[in-house]
């Protein structure tokens, strides 16, 4: 009898610890999962980032050019009427 407890208590046991280990596997995986799927949308954010700033860049640019195109013709003008106006 007193066998016979000890190899069912011995295999409750191992049924508790493996159900444990299977238990946590699978928390793991899941773990794994919802951290991989972050990884995925920092990444997808990093880049869209770095595409934000590309644009800002290119557009930061484009309103320095125009802004010196208007200098140099509101300097064209100011020349065109003093020319006009001291004749």
């Amino acid at each position: 009898m007193t066998t016979r407890r000890l190899t069912r208590g011995a295999a409750f046991a191992l049924v508790v610890l493996l159900g444990t280990a299977c238990a946590t596997t699978g928390r793991v995986d899941e773990l794994e999962k919802r951290v991989g799927a972050l990884e995925t949308r920092v990444a997808n954010a990093e880049r869209k980032a770095d595409d934000a700033v590309a644009k800002a860049s290119a557009a930061q640019q484009q309103a320095a050019a125009a802004a010196q195109s208007a200098d140099d013709a509101a300097r064209r003008a100011d020349a065109m009427f003093k020319k006009s106006v001291s004749k």
